[in-house]
């Protein structure tokens, strides 16, 4: 193709690629195949699947198309497929998955149950924290809490080198109790999380890691199991209180120092005001 190959694409498609650097670019070529020509052609197939659908107005930006072709290295009909369950899971249960401006979300995230650290993991990839003990599920609802992580999840898609190197989920259940959160693992709720890692949000999910599990805990992942993909179920690591482990897969250096790291106590108050300050993005 002569010229700038990424001339065809959009402004803001083209400041990103051009903004990622080297070594992200060439990430993105070895893990998923992707080049400005890669970009153009796949963009073009998956408009042409998403003009034969009459039942979804979908975005129509570049930059927010590309998010489902990276989650699934380009694979057009995986991409068109996971779009459409993506709109389709926020018709269906828009209780849950409707995106809530942060400033209405303020009263949980001050609860220091969530956060996204600074850094990324050895791998590039974003690190999510969620505590189970900082969740007083008698002040908010499961609904309440559902949508906040949803919230965070499309804060931290916004950001291409998140698209290429996905997200890790850190999961400590300090303070886990059948009597108070027994809830969040229902059939529907348990099903409508796996829905989101599995098949419909434009992320490639690297990790879960749970820490300071209960003993009991083998017997609520097994409830769990039937609902997940061989490839999803070898992602889950169960590291107790061993936090060693746990630093085999997340750098001491960005973690909390609850956690065994080097940046302090946990609090997400810089990740509340950065919500904050892209208040209308949402």
């Amino acid at each position: 193709m002569p010229g700038d190959s990424t001339s065809a694409l959009g402004d803001g498609v083209q400041e990103k690629l051009k903004a990622l650097g080297p070594d992200w670019t060439e990430k993105a070529e070895r893990e998923l195949n992707e080049s400005p020509e890669k970009i153009e052609e796949s963009l073009e197939i998956l408009r042409t699947l998403l003009a034969d659908e009459t039942s979804l107005t979908v975005r129509p930006d570049d930059a927010f198309l590309l998010r489902f072709l990276r989650a699934k290295k380009y694979d057009c009909k995986k991409a068109y497929t996971m779009l459409h369950r993506y709109y389709m899971m926020k018709l269906d249960s828009s209780e849950l998955f409707r995106v809530p401006r942060p400033s209405e979300k303020m009263h949980i995230l001050e609860m220091q149950a969530q956060t996204m650290l600074r850094g990324r993991d050895h791998n590039g990839s974003r690190v999510y924290i969620f505590r189970v003990e900082k969740c007083d599920t008698s002040l908010v609802t499961i609904e309440d809490v559902f949508s906040t992580n949803v919230m965070a999840l499309e804060y931290m898609v916004r950001e291409p080198e998140t698209q290429i190197a996905g997200l890790t989920v850190l999961i400590d259940m300090t303070g886990f109790s059948l009597q108070h959160h027994a809830k969040f693992l229902s059939p529907y709720y348990a099903r409508r999380t796996v829905d989101v890692i599995q098949e419909t949000f434009p992320l490639r999910f690297k990790g879960f890691h749970v820490i300071n599990q209960p003993f009991y805990f083998d017997a609520v992942f097994a409830f769990l199991k039937p609902f997940l993909k061989e490839k999803i179920r070898q992602r889950i690591y169960l590291h107790g209180k061993d936090m060693s482990s746990l630093h085999n897969f997340i750098n001491q250096e960005i973690l909390p120092s609850e956690y065994g790291g080097s940046q302090g106590e946990f609090d997400n108050t810089w990740w509340r005001e950065d919500l904050l300050k892209h208040e209308e993005e949402f």
